[in-house]
């Protein structure tokens, strides 16, 4: 059986990053697309020959597909996940699942009465490297876990942002868009619930007036603890700790502050940061070629440095699998559960077929879309209260 997806929305991660895996697979089509931008529409259609439309649900109501990838906007996916289901069309939906918990609610909800499968996507949680951890540790092959420690310094305050991405009431700034992703790893690589957050975040720069920075403590089930530090100011970058690999996994050499000087020459010759974002991470922009340039090429994707400690040994995530620093000294695995060459999504669509004919549940579905989001709000609730929040 061939399943037909429909991608809501064509920026960096429905066009660029989602659309050629699809694209790639022999058990998918690319029935239709959508997004409000009519150039993006016209290029998405000219390159990957299927018809787009300007909503969703125009697009339903012409292709019928039976999947969706919806990469709208943030404050857009509870509206665009509910409509699926609706129409009983099962979804792979960008993190964050929503950025308020009523909206979260309200698609599981729905979800659950539709009886449609939904994966909470573009997660670093479903790396193929993060899931070769995780099998390690449930084989047994080196003890419980007992403590996860991720760090990731990064340019993101600085990449070009519509205004309400610095907006955190909006979903703006690391909370809503970054930190999923940590908590996703910490989630999926414990197998353990998080029961309760400390938290410190904040803003450093007032004209990017949301919080650019998090150093938090977690505890889990069963004796566990994570620590997690992000930073995304643009000035070291941990790829450096990474063997100089993108978190897409693209070579990279060493840029520092480079998204800055971008953005202040942008505004200096009287260009909009707005138009800077359309240009940049377009569809056929120059991130996008550059990523499209470097696809086959590509080592294992990462978020960062993610460092397990376990009764036998420490586990990291390496460029092609993980490293495993036992008893006897350091070896190295390839990474599971990834095809060649390394495409990005591959494990989340697997996640979401293999639902969808019955041969695995959904592990990121919505309910744990929902739990994700509690922690994000917990970090900004003990960063405000200054106490350590229960979950």
């Amino acid at each position: 059986m061939t399943v037909r997806f429909g991608i809501c929305g064509l920026g960096l991660a429905g066009a660029v990053l989602m659309a050629p895996d699809l694209r790639a697979r022999s058990d998918v089509t690319i029935a239709g697309a959508c997004d409000p931008n009519p150039d993006v529409r016209a290029r998405f259609s000219r390159d990957f020959d299927v018809p787009v439309f300007a909503t969703q649900t125009e697009m339903i109501a012409a292709v019928v597909p039976d999947a969706l990838y919806i990469s709208s906007p943030h404050q857009f996916h509870a509206e665009n996940v509910i409509e699926a289901a609706r129409h009983g069309i099962h979804v792979i939906v960008e993190k964050p699942l929503t950025i308020n918990m009523g909206d979260a609610q309200a698609m599981v909800d729905a979800a659950e009465h539709a009886g449609i499968h939904l994966v909470v996507g573009h997660s670093r949680g479903a790396d193929p490297t993060v899931g070769t951890m995780r099998n390690i540790i449930r084989r047994g092959e080196v003890g419980r876990v007992a403590m996860l420690n991720c760090w990731n310094f990064t340019d993101f305050l600085y990449r070009a942002r519509r205004p309400e991405e610095l907006n955190t009431a909006l979903g703006g700034g690391i909370i809503y868009n970054q930190l999923p992703h940590v908590i996703d790893i910490i989630k999926t690589i414990t197998d353990k619930k998080v029961l309760a957050v400390r938290a410190s975040a904040a803003a450093l720069d007032p004209e990017r007036p949301t919080e650019g920075h998090c150093a938090a403590f977690l505890t889990l089930s069963d004796g566990v603890v994570s620590t997690f530090a992000y930073s995304g100011y643009d000035h070291f970058d941990s790829d450096e700790f990474q063997f100089w690999v993108g978190e897409l996994g693209s070579p990279r050499q060493a840029s520092h502050a480079k998204s800055r000087k971008l953005l202040a020459a942008t505004k200096a010759n009287g260009g909009s940061e707005h138009d800077l974002r359309v240009q940049q991470y377009g569809y056929g922009g120059p991130v996008a070629q550059s990523l499209q340039a470097g696809w086959t090429n590509r080592k294992q994707a990462h978020f960062g440095t993610v460092i397990a400690t376990c009764e036998r040994a420490d586990l990291r995530p390496s460029a092609e699998g993980v490293l495993i620093y036992g008893n006897d000294g350091v070896r190295e695995v390839p990474a599971e559960l990834t095809r060649e060459p390394y495409r990005l999504n591959d494990p989340t669509i697997d996640e979401l077929l293999n639902a969808m004919a019955g041969r695995a549940p959904v592990l990121r579905d919505a309910r744990w879309g929902m739990n994700t989001l509690r922690i994000c709000q917990a970090v900004l609730d003990s960063t405000r209260s200054g106490a350590q929040v229960e979950i």
